[in-house]
């Protein structure tokens, strides 16, 4: 078969993983960079998207000119071509954290108290009820980019004064509690199977991401946790996702978000496990 990547996040090296493992699997693999959006349309209203000849389009980490890649890739779909996308179309974005935790709540899903207002002002005069230290954070980054650690009121509204000078939308950041959590978890999950690994943060970072130098282990989730991940997940409505847990000094579990671009070169090294071919795997079975 022939088997084409999507996105638009090329130097990911997870998209050479998952070449390596199509290539594995006998088929041929070619990667569409549509990271730089571009398109011409010749005189019989014919553009170079009409031609891609694929057997299945696997959809990852499309972040940039979402609405017009949905177009192309539903048209390719009405022409006979299986897609795996992972509800992209459906959910028409990759990072909304605004959206998700939404989601989460509605699902009665255990979530850090959150609070999220479009205008500086209320922001202003409700986030202080969360108490300190708060969380500030972007509700449209990823990799742990633009999320703070607040210590106190003078500290968060300096921050807010910053964020006002520069621009930036009170709608594009959510406030929330900080959990002084014992363990900070990346649950891996494609399909029915969970990869978990615990995040270590480095010397005097708060956040643990792999992304960001944190270090990783394997980690023994049990049946309860694992439950609670794929409740997320599917609340999210997806099969393939990274799912954040913290379990706080009293063994409480809350999940923090759902990643939909999950990145599996942490977990295939905390886990010794291939997870890109059970990757490349579901989404060949999956694709429609």
């Amino acid at each position: 078969m022939k088997i084409s990547l999507v996105t638009t996040l090329p130097g990911l090296g997870e998209n050479k993983r998952i070449e390596e493992e199509v290539k594995a699997l006998g088929h041929e693999f070619k990667l569409l960079n549509l990271k730089n959006f571009e398109f011409k349309i010749d005189q019989n209203y014919k553009s170079e998207f009409n031609n891609l000849e694929a057997d299945i389009v696997i959809v990852r980490g499309v972040v940039h000119s979402i609405k017009p890649i949905a177009a192309i890739l539903e048209n390719l779909r009405r022409q006979g071509v299986r897609i795996f996308d992972n509800n992209f179309l459906n959910h028409k974005y990759a990072i909304d954290k605004v959206t998700d935790i939404t989601k989460l709540a509605l699902a009665s899903i255990p979530v850090p108290k959150t609070y999220y207002a479009r205008d500086w002002e209320s922001i202003s005069k409700n986030a202080d009820k969360l108490e300190y230290p708060l969380i500030f954070k972007s509700a449209r980054s990823g990799k742990g980019a633009s999320v703070f650690k607040l210590e106190n009121q003078e500290g968060f509204k300096k921050l807010i004064a910053d964020l006002q000078e520069k621009d930036k939308n009170a709608k594009s950041f959510i406030a929330q509690e900080f959990i002084d959590y014992k363990y900070d978890l990346r649950a891996l999950i494609v399909g029915e199977k969970v990869f978990t690994m615990r995040r270590i943060p480095g010397e005097g970072e708060f956040r643990a991401n792999f992304s960001l130098g944190g270090s990783v282990e394997l980690y023994d989730l049990d049946e309860e946790g694992k439950f609670l991940a794929v409740k997320a997940l599917r609340a999210i409505d997806m099969t393939v996702g990274g799912v954040d847990i913290l379990i706080d000094k009293d063994n409480n579990r809350f999940i923090l978000e759902v990643n939909h671009t999950a990145g599996m070169l942490g977990m295939e090294r905390a886990t010794g496990e291939n997870i890109t071919k059970t990757y490349v795997e579901h989404a060949i079975e999956k694709a429609k």
